[in-house]
Order: C-alpha cells, then structure tokens, then sequence
C-alpha cells in the first residue's frame, strides 16, 4: 500500500487530494495546523500530523518519527499575505526547509510533488499561450514566491520532484470564486473591469486526477501547467454560472480605477488590523491582464490525461453542491 503525506490538507484543494488518494486505497496522512477545520477531513482512515513549518527542528523531528512515505504532496502554501515578505516566507521559504528535511536518504519519497500557481508565470496577451518554456515573468508577489519555490526545486539535482501550474480552480469547497457564485445567486453578475478578460480553468476533480497522475507518470524535474485545455473569457464564467443556477441577474462592470481606489483602502485597513485582504492593488495586476490561456498539450500526453470536466459541466456540479450545503439558496 502506498503511504502519502499531503500537507495543506483541510483546505479546498488539500482535502480534496485526500478523498481521491483514500479512493485509490493509500494510507493517508493529512498535515495539518492546530487551528486547521477538519470539517472535510471526517474519513477515518485519514492520519493526522501537526507540522510547524516555521519550526525547523520540530518539522524535521515529526517528520522523521512519521516515517517514510512514497508519495508526498505539497499544497501548503498562502495566497494572501500582508507584504511581499510573507509570500516569501510561506511559499518559498517553508518549501525550501521542508524539502531540505525530506532529501535526507531515510525518508526521501519516490516522488515530491509541488503545487505552484500559473501565476509564477504571468499573463500573457493576445492570441500567445502560456507553454512549459514561456519564460516566467509573474506579476504579483504570489507569483514571484511560487517561481522562487520552483527554481529551488531546479537548482536540486538529488531530489524526485515535480511540479503543477495550477490555472484559476474551481469547485466544491472552494471559497474565493465562490464569491461571484454567491452574488449571482442574488441576483447580481459583478465584473472588475470594462473589457473582456481571456481566461482558463480546472475543475478541482479534474485538478487532483492529474495531481494523482503526476506523482504515478510525470518526469522527475518538470513542471506541468494544469488546466482543462479549453478558451474561456469573463463572459463564459458569467454564462455558465447563471446557467448553472437558473436565475436572472443584473450585470455590473466596475471599471478598474474604481476598483484600485478600493484595493487601496482595503490595503490600509488591513495592515492596521494585521491581517491580507481579499482584495489588494497587486490582486488588481492579475483581474486587469489580458490572458490567462495556456497550452497543455505537452501535460496532457505526459501525464496521459483527459479531463472530464469543462466550465459549464463543473460549474453545474460546484453549485448543486453548495445549495445541497446550504451556502446559497
């Protein structure tokens, strides 16, 4: 039986890495912090472990009284952070001290795999895919913490490890796209900005198949971007989520000067209080490119993949879920 070990696991994307590898017949462990919501993590096969990332001796202690595992999958990670320093500090530096531990000889997995973000790579404009040798050029400090974790991986010629390009996910579970979803089921369709923006997506079921088929197929030294292969625009995302509700909505377009006055205020208030806000003045670099389409032609015969999911198709399953949960009516 396959042991695996994935950290970041109560969130969106984490528990739902979990249902599948439970599925597949693995011993699961979930890492976890003290504070975490195990809401999604009720199975009880699942095996916990509490990892201090910031504790170097206390991560390699826990770590090495777990034990070997076959597979580990690292999804831990921070999409908001107060400054550049703190995407910094979690994305990239919490890696570089947990794969340092794991690179020790008696409990180096088969396969380390690393959940990045398209955004190490930038938008990209026109009719141009982003493609493994688009050279990264991110625009926002998340990105530039999730291409330092990359190339820390790149300079290891002694480590398995690959990596995912996640595009924008969506799903059951997932809060932050749920947002436009929650709106549009009262009534109301809000768009930051005027124009149309290009986009891609990846169904969270579809997400974790090709994570799964990363770690059993996918070269050691890559990096793979993650997305179902097809174009969308702001538009789709707007059709395909009233479809799925079935309701009227009244269409908003905020213009992007408005929107970055309020990313402003936002900003300072949540440095007094001590916390990121959702929305910031470098969210605003990524709402305001022109494309986030990609080619994943070179994922898709590597990995042997085919999703199973579009758009519209997980839209409908993401919102059937949320109103069976009662987070929208």
């Amino acid at each position: 039986m396959k042991k695996i070990l994935i950290t970041g696991a109560s969130g969106f994307i984490g528990s739902t890495l979990v249902d599948a590898a439970l599925a597949k017949g693995w011993e699961v462990t979930a890492a976890i912090r003290p504070t975490s919501d195990k809401s999604f993590l009720q199975d009880p096969r699942i095996q916990f472990l509490e990892l201090n990332f910031k504790n170097e001796k206390d991560l390699t202690e826990k770590l090495r009284n777990a034990g070997r595992f076959h597979y580990v999958i690292h999804n831990a990670g921070t999409t908001k952070a107060v400054n550049r320093e703190g995407y910094i500090d979690v994305n990239s530096g919490h890696t570089q001290r947990f794969v340092e531990i794991l690179r020790q000889a008696d409990i180096k997995p088969d396969k380390f795999l690393m959940v990045s973000s398209l955004a190490a790579m930038g938008p990209t404009t026109g009719d141009i895919l982003l493609h493994p040798k688009t050279n990264p050029m991110p625009v926002t400090a998340y990105g530039e913490s999730k291409l330092e974790a990359e190339k820390y991986l790149e300079s290891l010629t002694d480590f398995p490890w690959v990596a995912v390009q996640p595009t924008a996910v969506f799903g059951p579970r997932d809060k932050e796209i749920f947002m436009f979803i929650d709106l549009m089921s009262k009534g109301f369709e809000f768009y930051i900005g005027t124009k149309q923006q290009k986009l891609s997506f990846i169904y969270s079921k579809d997400l974790v198949d090709l994570m799964m088929s990363a770690l059993e197929k996918g070269q050691i030294g890559k990096k793979y971007i993650a997305a179902d292969g097809k174009n969308y625009t702001t538009d789709d995302l707007g059709k395909a989520t009233k479809t799925a509700i079935g309701k009227k909505t009244l269409k908003v377009k905020i213009p992007l000067s408005i929107v970055g006055v309020l990313a402003y205020f936002t900003e300072i208030i949540g440095k007094w209080r001590g916390i990121a806000p959702m929305l910031n003045r470098e969210k605003m670099n990524e709402l305001g490119a022109e494309s986030w389409l990609c080619n994943v032609d070179e994922t898709f015969k590597d990995l042997d993949f085919k999703p199973k999911y579009d758009l519209y198709s997980g839209m409908k399953e993401s919102v059937d879920w949320y109103q069976a949960q009662g987070w929208i009516k």
